[in-house]
């Protein structure tokens, strides 16, 4: 038995709709999701009610969106923007795949004259550049003190599997090493 839950926890949908962006960003933070598929059907089951439309499919273990007209212009221009293509192309919705894009629940959303709430793309959203082993290996040769090496390892914990910023962090540990006293 909950008693204690949001009163749309347990509704019966078959696509993302707000109240799900809400319980992910109220869960994680942020709801930044990877479009995996982007396409246009006829006929599909959208809680009960048969409808044509564009859905997006993401990589993340999410039902579908079925964005508007006005979040699909955003993630277009997105698209534009990151692509460095014309509008006319990031228009195309297989230029999509791959985009990360970040969600927001707008509460002020309106839905046939009432306000609503609804989701909203973030179109200021930018997804942070992947970094590189080289610039990996450069901030682990800046290392100037315990408090810089703690910061490298943070920084670029994605790469230390590498044998070789394993042997410099090897050598940083020696030269710069952990006095906290437990």
């Amino acid at each position: 038995m909950e008693v204690n839950i949001d009163a749309f926890k347990y509704r019966k949908s078959t696509h993302l709709a707000s109240i799900d962006i809400r319980e992910i960003i109220r869960e994680k933070g942020e709801c930044v999701l990877t479009i995996k598929l982007a396409y246009y059907e006829k006929g599909v089951n959208v809680n009960g009610k048969k409808q044509d439309g564009y859905f997006i499919r993401f990589e993340e273990p999410l039902k579908e969106f079925m964005p508007n007209s006005g979040n699909r212009k955003i993630i277009a221009n997105i698209v534009k923007e990151k692509l460095n293509i014309p509008l006319t192309e990031a228009m195309i919705i297989s230029t999509w795949t791959g985009l990360k894009i970040k969600l927001l629940f707008d509460p002020n959303r309106t839905f046939a004259g009432e306000v609503t709430g609804g989701i909203l793309v973030d179109r200021t959203y930018q997804e942070a550049p992947k970094k590189t082993l080289e610039e990996a290996l450069d901030a682990f040769k800046s290392v100037s003190s315990r408090e810089s090496f703690v910061v490298a390892m943070t920084d670029f914990k994605e790469f230390m599997q590498n044998e070789t910023v394993l042997t410099e962090c090897k050598e940083l540990a020696v030269k710069y090493p952990n006095t906290e006293k437990k």
